[in-house]
């Protein structure tokens, strides 16, 4: 491999003097430039180039392409100055050497995993990983309690090249498969803990990474999981953030952090038996009103009908009530609004004249909707109705 940029040995560089050797509309090509392209996961360079933004960075062949204005003036032979973005630059730098530490961490806790892709985004960057290890936040806890460890060892990162071949089948290189056979590669070692072929702009040692945070994985498909993290200001902002949040709930809870999860779970624990007492509640509200369905004498039956508020959580009630309390010669009738108007319909062994399933039917030809059973017992919904037009249905057709 003949490319070897000068950010390889000065990433640190962002104001440098060039000669433009190539123009071509909007294209700039220097004979020496110290601008990253977009390039293995690393964004492109932000700047300036002879007072013109650099819009874009791409590496076309051996060559670093500058996308500029088409209306820049620069011209072959021409000697400009750039100036790249210093806050952006060490972002990536860190973010990338970043990558390294985290994945290094990932061998340690999830075992053997593989290479699947990196990214630096505007305020967090991810790696994807191929392990078959299921990662649950335990682990993600002791990745970053790793990282942070490496980041206080200050262990020097440095970087050289070596044929492709010498490392193709080390399990210990991490490496993009898409390199071309034969070709050199660049690896990236941080001391004793991770060694892997990158492009990219690096510290000089871990210590510079500041902090990392692991914000959570994603599942990507069977066997990929990526792995979101944050460096820097950026993880000691949501650090500020999360401890604002803890003495916040601390004070709300009038306790201390240490007995907080303790306070959390009587709490909850406090809740359950509220929501099953309301649930008991209920369920007595809802069969006292069914107890108390307006009776209707008929000829061979007994017409019962009671409209109700309940809940679908409460449907399994409601068609219990339906089957096991209607007497021998009662047709019991249960309008329910929920989201929707629903029926249920209950019917004695011994009611003649009419059974469950003619009043869902019945009701099913007036109203629209659907629904059936047997005779004894049927259920329906989907009517174009409100629950006084149907009962006023039921008390006059049945």
């Amino acid at each position: 491999m003949t490319f070897e940029p000068p950010y390889w040995e000065d990433p640190k560089k962002t104001e440098f003097e060039s000669e433009v050797e190539k123009v071509k509309d909007e294209k700039v090509v220097l004979k020496c430039t110290y601008f990253h392209p977009e390039e293995g996961g690393q964004p492109a360079d932000k700047g300036t180039l002879g007072g013109y933004p650099v819009k874009d960075v791409q590496k076309e062949g051996d060559e670093i392409v500058h996308f500029l204005d088409p209306s820049h003036d620069l011209h072959e032979g021409q000697s400009v100055e750039g100036k790249i973005d210093e806050e952006f630059r060490s972002f990536c730098m860190r973010s990338h050497t970043g990558a390294h530490v985290v994945f290094g961490a990932g061998r340690e806790v999830l075992g053997e995993v593989d290479y699947s892709g990196f990214d630096i985004g505007e305020k967090k960057a991810r790696i994807d990983f191929e392990t078959s290890t299921h990662i649950d936040r335990k682990k993600l806890l002791k990745m970053e309690e790793l990282c942070n460890e490496v980041i206080l060892e200050n262990r020097p990162v440095k970087w050289r090249k070596v044929n492709r071949e010498e490392i193709e089948n080390d399990r210990e290189i991490a490496f993009a498969k898409e390199i071309p056979e034969g070709e050199k590669v660049r690896i990236i070692e941080i001391e004793d803990w991770d060694l892997g072929v990158c492009s990219g702009t690096h510290l000089t040692n871990s210590l510079e990474v500041g902090r990392i945070r692991i914000l959570g994985k994603k599942k990507l498909q069977e066997g990929v999981t990526r792995i979101n993290f944050s460096i820097g200001e950026e993880a000691l902002k949501r650090d500020y953030r999360e401890k604002r949040s803890l003495y916040r709930a601390t004070s709300l809870l009038e306790t201390d952090h240490k007995n907080l999860p303790r306070k959390i779970d009587d709490l909850l624990s406090n809740l359950k038996e509220l929501e099953e007492e309301m649930e008991r509640l209920e369920a007595l509200r809802i069969e006292r009103k069914v107890d108390e369905a307006e009776s209707y004498d008929r000829d061979g039956y007994q017409l019962l009908v009671q409209t109700l508020e309940a809940s679908s959580e409460h449907s399994e009630l409601i068609s219990h009530r339906a089957k096991d309390s209607v007497g021998e010669k009662e047709v019991l009738v249960l309008i329910n609004k929920d989201e929707n108007v629903s029926v249920t319909v209950g019917a004695g062994k011994n009611a003649e004249g009419l059974d469950a399933d003619e009043v869902i039917k019945e009701l099913s030809q007036e109203f629209g909707g659907g629904g059936g059973g047997t005779a004894e017992f049927a259920q329906g919904g989907g009517f174009d109705a409100s629950v006084e037009e149907i009962k006023r249905y039921v008390m006059e057709a049945f």
